[in-house]
């Protein structure tokens, strides 16, 4: 008897110890204002800040602009895991520093893992996290902390045709932001490919994924110019240093 009633106060102790780190850590997460959760991102990392998380359409488009490189997934033509998922790291714009488009752009070569598949199944899906910003990191922030933004878009990649507007104006981005590209072989036959969306979903604080409309997503006017800004700060306080 006295061993059962040991056991069921050792579970109450343990669950009422659990239940209260619980709301411990919820109650860190949010604060309460008349009643309702509002949710809050505190902004000590060195970059620009985040949107609030309320406002879907400017956080995905500003976690694409922020990030330099996304994973991408493709299916994969290896023949030991020939139709299986198949993921990589590829280098990544939305368009200039000063100038954001909302479509990813990539620079590619026909002797990579990711082309090779493209060139048999143009379906693809690209990561991107507010982690790669160091954002999450300073706010200590694990990688799949809700709040720890991250960004799945989902279409098809089409490769852009040379001496266009369009190609242009992705290359000069690509190399803006990536310039180690002006150095890359040039006997890899480097072409550029841009995602054709058809779904966007993220994860982008609590209450489980959001799918945001690729219609609204693109119209959104947001020009990104605060990335030229930081880079620019970056380069003053380099000079400044040197």
């Amino acid at each position: 008897m006295w061993k059962q009633l040991f056991i069921c106060l050792s579970v109450i102790c343990i669950y009422g110890e659990t239940k209260y780190y619980q709301e411990k850590q919820r109650n860190e997460w949010v604060h309460k204002d008349d009643g309702n959760e509002i949710g809050t991102r505190k902004s000590h990392h060195k970059g620009p800040s985040p949107p609030d998380h309320t406002k879907l359409v400017a956080m995905a488009r500003y976690v694409l602009h922020n990030c330099d490189w996304a994973s991408i997934a493709t299916i994969s033509t290896l023949p030991a895991i020939e139709g299986f998922p198949f993921s990589n790291v590829k280098s990544v714009v939305d368009g200039s520093m000063a100038n954001s488009t909302g479509i990813p752009y990539f620079y590619m070569s026909p002797l990579d893992f990711t082309a090779r598949d493209l060139s048999k199944n143009t379906r693809a899906t690209i990561l991107v996290s507010l982690e790669q910003t160091r954002y999450c990191e300073n706010q200590k922030y694990d990688p799949e902390d809700p709040r720890c933004t991250r960004l799945m878009l989902s279409g098809k990649m089409k490769k852009i045709k040379e001496n266009t507007n369009e190609y242009q104006f992705a290359k000069a981005a690509l190399f803006e932001r990536h310039p180690a590209m002006a150095n890359f072989p040039t006997d890899h036959d480097w072409f550029i490919a841009k995602m054709k969306i058809a779904q966007i979903a993220m994860v982008d604080w609590f209450g489980g994924a959001k799918y945001v409309p690729v219609k609204d997503y693109l119209a959104y006017n947001y020009t990104g110019t605060e990335m030229l800004q930081y880079h620019n700060q970056l380069l003053h306080k380099f000079d400044n240093d040197v």
